[in-house]
């Protein structure tokens, strides 16, 4: 019996919860990610120039999780970290972790707040996750900035959208390697997990703030995205805010 994935931000995490019973091709593309990810882990080296040479192999894989999940009957999207967050907490047991793992939590809150709105809202449910799929070939990470940048007549807006996107890209890809790291007890420095926990912190704040100023935090119809105006001021206060948040909760562990 397979586990229901419940949330897009981490459908790449999930997915190995499912390796039996997955097809070989889907196989395939889980574990050249899972491989990519761990060599620029041991690497050593800065990962952000690296990972966002990832980020098209993430998307891809992301949406061709979904149209599987879809025909297996296995996506659900009702309390969508309720198996997540319990898995990301286990790494807190690691000392070396523990800081990382509460940016991870952090980041799985910005990003349920979201899916919170837009599933009462009816915006985002299996259903009509799956009568769009059902209308559309799956599209891989370029044609969907391509789709963006042509399809949103305001190029800030547009931008936005997309950065909007690579923040989700970037905790999916943080919480698949705090978890290599963990499961496969990878002798990692302290400077890569560090350089992840900034990471994944800045990507939630990004999520968070471009999410509001979108309107998806305050129930503004997802159909009027692209009349939304941005203000660079308004992005920075939030992710201030967000610092501030994060600066608390990290004196609270000391």
């Amino acid at each position: 019996m397979l586990g229901t994935a419940k949330n897009f931000d981490v459908i790449c995490f999930q997915l190995r919860s499912y390796y039996p019973q997955l097809e070989n091709p889907l196989k395939k593309e889980l574990n050249i990610l899972l491989v990519e990810i761990r060599q620029i882990l041991i690497a050593d080296k800065k990962i952000k120039s690296k990972l966002n040479n990832l980020l098209g192999s993430i998307f891809n894989l992301r949406v061709k999780a979904i149209v599987w999940l879809l025909k297996e009957n296995e996506l659900n999207l009702s309390d969508p970290f309720d198996e997540v967050i319990p898995q990301i907490a286990e790494l807190k047991v690691d000392p070396k972790l523990e800081i990382l793992a509460e940016n991870i939590l952090f980041a799985l809150r910005c990003n349920q707040r979201v899916i919170d709105v837009l599933t009462k809202n009816e915006v985002l449910s299996a259903e009509t996750i799956s009568n769009e799929v059902s209308k559309f070939a799956p599209i891989n990470y370029e044609q969907f900035v391509a789709a963006i940048a042509l399809g949103v007549p305001d190029n800030d807006v547009a931008q936005k959208i997309i950065d909007w996107a690579n923040s989700s890209l970037y905790i999916e890809f943080v919480t698949v390697a705090a978890s290599i790291i963990h499961q496969e007890k990878l002798k990692i420095s302290s400077k890569v997990i560090n350089e992840l926990a900034f990471i994944v912190a800045d990507a939630a704040q990004e999520y968070s703030a471009i999410a509001m100023e979108l309107g998806l935090l305050k129930q503004h119809p997802v159909k009027n995205l692209s009349q939304s105006l941005f203000d660079e001021g308004f992005v920075m206060e939030q992710k201030d805010l967000s610092d501030l948040g994060l600066t608390d909760f990290a004196k609270q562990l000391n």
